[in-house]
Order: C-alpha cells, then sequence, then structure tokens
C-alpha cells in the first residue's frame, strides 16, 4: 500500500527517530489484515497512538478486532453526561484539514 503524504509526514512528526519502526508496524499490520487498507483506520490508530510504539501496536490490535472502534475513538469526543458523543474530525480528510475543522 502507498500511504497519502500526510499520513507519511505525521508517522515521522510524531514518531520522530522510531517512525521507521512505526511504519513497519503498519505495514506489517495492512500485510495481515486487509480491511485495514483505509486512509481513515490508519489515520485513526496514527492519531491515537499519539507517537508512541506501544500504543501504535495497542490501537492497531484494536483495529483487527472492530475497525468501527478506532474510528469512534479518534473522530468522537464525549459530550454533556458522557453518553452522548460529537463527531469533531473526519479521517477520511487529511490531518491538516482534521486539524482546520476544529479551530474553524
Amino acid at each position: 500500500m502507498i500511504f497519502k503524504y500526510d499520513i507519511i509526514e505525521r508517522i515521522r512528526a510524531d514518531f520522530g527517530n522510531s517512525s521507521t519502526e512505526a511504519m513497519t508496524t503498519i505495514v506489517e499490520a495492512l500485510n495481515k489484515f486487509d480491511y485495514l487498507k483505509t486512509d481513515r483506520v490508519i489515520r485513526s490508530i496514527i492519531f491515537l497512538a499519539e507517537g508512541d510504539l506501544i500504543n501504535l501496536e495497542k490501537y492497531i490490535e484494536a483495529a483487527t478486532v472492530d475497525t468501527r472502534d478506532v474510528m469512534f475513538w479518534a473522530e468522537y469526543e464525549k459530550i454533556n453526561d458522557g453518553f452522548n458523543s460529537k463527531r469533531i474530525r473526519d479521517f477520511n480528510k487529511t490531518f491538516a484539514e482534521c486539524a482546520n475543522e476544529i479551530k474553524e
């Protein structure tokens, strides 16, 4: 799979010296689980990992069980009583586009 430019740049920015290892971890997971090969799922996993390789593996594992979980955790925020959620990101869009949406 060829990653979109924003995904590669985010991996480099978030993981720094460990970006090659992070990329390898992601690629290996994508090769094992074809259903993870969407930009939205990949962006969600990277966002949730917050530059931590252990978190990266944790969220990849969660995505292999159900991709909807990682997309929900990355894109939605609990509001009011904690029983309701509001979508604040759309990782079908690039990381930059998502950041701009939050600012608006």
